[in-house]
């Protein structure tokens, strides 16, 4: 994993280990012009064979539909085995450059260049690919860790607005599940060193993983913080709803119950809160009812024997897995309607997109 500035303008040094493959730099139509084409033109100019498979912007393009267009490109081109795959963009590229790379003649080498706040802190960390399916997130999927992680802080120059809140509110639950100085530094000063927010997250998210790399002994789970409520929100916004601003209410929602359940101590929450809201992140949604959120949340691929596992914040850096069952009905329904129904007791924040 690389990390500085000026990174794409050195992508030929930085890729020659690989001199000798056939590069696929996927990205979407928004980022190609940007980055991948730039790209593509220096690597040919300091001889290596690249192309740009360009797919749909936003999360509608995680779809086994674009796999296929994928797939069939490859043979086009007559990818081999020892050929590269790059990501070049956000979490839904590398999501689906995961895919291919993973997948086509059985698996080639892969690379991202994540160039999104949400992907550059947590997508591009973790091994963790796939795509949409039947309405639900994520699916149908596979781990496949890249050989090679270059983070350009250029690319988010370009960034647009919402598209940064979105990577803070990764960046906030990061710290909440595991990096204590991560969150009180977004509390004091926001994003005022962002660099070195950005290597905290991925040093947080990097450890928990290495411990856990298939996501079976337990321990990753925490990583879930947020996105159980999260995953639920964006699907039911069809998806129109950025991930970050989703799992910033998820966190919310999360807090307010544990400290509903005696779990975490109310000002914790509070503390939460604020520092979500002093980021300029929505807190709660109008919209959606009880019934609907957990109709959602129950498609949620990390349910075990049909129950959901909620992880719930205790302290910084300390978080607990809750079964369902443990947890009133009663409550949670109540909780929802005052967070993503009526938006009562707390800022609500009605998305219309951008």
């Amino acid at each position: 994993m690389v990390i500085g500035r000026g990174l794409l303008a050195r992508g030929a040094d930085l890729l020659s280990a690989y001199r000798d493959a056939r590069l696929l730099l996927v990205a979407d139509a928004h980022v190609a012009p940007l980055y991948a084409l730039p790209l593509r033109d220096r690597l040919a100019q300091a001889g290596y064979t690249a192309s740009v498979l360009t797919i749909a912007p936003g999360e509608h393009a995680k779809t086994l539909a674009t796999l296929i267009d994928l797939y069939t490109a490859c043979q086009e081109l007559q990818v081999e085995r020892g050929d590269m795959v790059i990501a070049v963009g956000g979490g839904v590229v590398g999501d689906v450059a995961g895919m291919l790379a993973g997948t086509y003649l059985r698996g080639l080498e892969f690379a991202q260049v994540p160039t999104s706040l949400v992907a550059q802190v947590t997508a591009s960390i973790g091994g963790k690919v796939g795509v949409n399916f039947g309405g639900a997130k994520n699916q149908i999927g596979l781990f496949n860790q890249p050989t090679l992680v270059l983070i350009d802080l250029d690319t988010l120059d370009t960034l647009p607005k919402l598209e940064f809140q979105s990577g803070l509110g990764e960046l906030i639950t990061v710290g909440v599940l595991g990096a204590p100085a991560l969150f009180e530094e977004l509390e004091a000063h926001g994003t005022a060193d962002l660099g070195a927010l950005i290597i905290a997250a991925i040093q947080c998210k990097s450890a928990i993983v290495e411990a856990d790399p298939f996501d079976r002994l337990g321990s990753r789970a925490r990583l879930n913080l947020g996105h159980t409520f999260g995953h639920a929100l964006e699907q039911l916004s069809d998806f129109a709803l950025p991930h970050g601003l989703a799992v910033a209410v998820g966190l919310h929602i999360a807090s307010r119950l544990a400290s509903a359940l005696g779990l975490c101590a109310p000002a914790f929450a509070d503390r939460i809160e604020y520092t979500l809201l002093a980021l300029g992140l929505p807190v709660a949604l109008t919209g959606y009812s009880p019934e609907q959120m957990l109709q959602a949340m129950h498609s949620d691929k990390k349910r075990s024997h049909g129950r959901l596992r909620l992880v719930l914040p205790q302290a910084l850096g300390q978080v607990i897995l809750v079964d369902q069952h443990d947890v009133p009905a009663a409550l949670l329904e109540d909780l929802l309607r005052a967070m993503v129904w009526a938006g009562e007791g707390w800022k609500a924040f009605t998305f219309h997109g951008s």
